[in-house]
């Protein structure tokens, strides 16, 4: 694989709106980059090639859950990385690397970045970023990315209402949702009005990824249902089956992004419980403590059990 070099010289716009709440580049943004190339083209032409590169983050995905709108919102993070490139062992979550996961990998990220309009990857600064940035160009694709904390419950994300906005949308949508995730997040059906759920093994998700897309396959894949998927590098298989069977739905790779909110914490950045409870308490289930409480000892006593 090779990262893209420059030998001459390029020269990257960004260009951010001025006020947060504004839909210019939501509603204008392909007219606002044809503008531009259209004036560079005319002063100079044929001196430049232009390429455009997009990103988007919460207030973003709130207009596309207002207006009902579709998209994919997927993550190829370090764990995911570090198994396309060969690397033996496990990720944070002790998922196991594998050869055959290795291949499904690459294929869906190129499926998912490659057929599909809707789709926004997850972007994130991270030493692995130039291994990604390799396969994007050997396989030239050009994503649209995203924030990748944008679902992500951490303590930044709740110094304002935005995740608590997009969560409460979700909640109150008709829309048929389904949750595909491990039993600890079982207490989001409540939190978020869940239609299905599908539930995966806490640790080696992709052991039954046959039998997981079968029983998703079973609830039907229909047109504006939306996916919420917790089942680590399992999720970006899913999300590339899913999109095969039906472009016209929502799937949100949320990861780790409600483990905080039900479980113990498993990310150094995430809030306490009763950060969360603060937070998310207009939404969260009645007995939400004592659930909580439930899961973080059967969390405790597995750990213990491994451990022997």
């Amino acid at each position: 694989m090779t990262y893209k070099r420059i030998h001459n010289q390029e020269l990257s716009i960004i260009i951010e709106q001025t006020e947060n709440n504004s839909c210019l580049l939501y509603d204008e943004s392909k007219d606002i980059y044809n503008e531009i190339k259209n004036l560079l083209d005319k002063k100079f032409p044929n001196q430049f090639k232009f390429r455009i590169q997009e990103k988007v983050g919460i207030d973003f995905f709130i207009k596309k859950m207002i207006k009902n709108e579709n998209f994919t919102f997927v993550k190829y993070g370090d764990g995911e990385l570090l198994c396309m490139i060969g690397v033996d062992g496990k990720n944070c979550d002790d998922h196991p690397y594998s050869l055959e996961l290795k291949k499904l990998l690459e294929i869906s990220f190129v499926k998912l970045l490659r057929f599909y309009d809707d789709v926004f990857l997850a972007d994130w600064e991270d030493n692995l970023v130039k291994t990604r940035s390799s396969y994007l160009n050997v396989n030239n694709l050009s994503p649209k990315f995203a924030d990748y904390d944008s679902f992500l419950t951490i303590k930044e994300n709740i110094n304002d209402e935005k995740l608590l906005n997009f969560y409460k949308l979700l909640k109150q949508s008709d829309r048929k949702k389904i949750l595909v995730g491990p039993k600890k997040l079982e207490p989001t059906i409540e939190m978020l009005d869940i239609d299905h759920f599908v539930e995966v093994p806490i640790t080696n998700a992709f052991s039954e990824y046959k039998n997981i897309s079968s029983l998703i396959n079973d609830i039907g894949v229909q047109d504006d249902s939306i996916y919420i998927l917790c089942c680590s590098m399992m999720s970006c298989l899913i999300c590339s089956d899913l999109k095969e069977k039906n472009t016209n739905i929502t799937i949100l790779d949320v990861g780790s992004g409600l483990d905080p909110i039900f479980s113990i914490k498993t990310r150094p950045n995430q809030p306490d419980e009763s950060e969360c409870f603060r937070y998310f308490s207009s939404i969260l289930p009645k007995n939400y403590r004592s659930k909580k409480t439930i899961n973080a000892l059967n969390q405790l006593n597995m750990s213990i059990s491994n451990f022997k």
